[in-house]
């Protein structure tokens, strides 16, 4: 059984290992990343002129993809987008 101190745990590395975002290949700014027990949220800057939205990748600090999202998302015009990743270790 995984104890709960061990997801929490797991949870921090995870956290410490968040180096960057990409969004459709470029990097976007993270705001910040925090942790609460077992979850671990990414938040990103706001971005503007963006108008279609094929991916999002969270990249290690050494560029290793820990999640990528695909999608086909057209955004309005005049919108500002951020982004809120959350993972929670189970």
């Amino acid at each position: 059984m995984i104890t709960q101190l061990y997801r929490e745990h797991t949870a921090a590395d995870l956290k410490n290992r968040i180096s960057k975002v990409l969004l459709n290949g470029n990097e976007t700014e993270i705001v910040e990343v925090t942790i609460q027990g077992t979850v671990v949220t990414v938040l990103t800057n706001r971005e503007e002129d963006i108008e279609h939205i094929e991916s999002v990748q969270i990249l290690d600090q050494q560029n290793n993809v820990i999640t990528e999202r695909t999608t086909d998302l057209d955004v309005s015009n005049n919108r500002t987008l951020d982004f809120r990743i959350t993972f929670e270790v189970v």
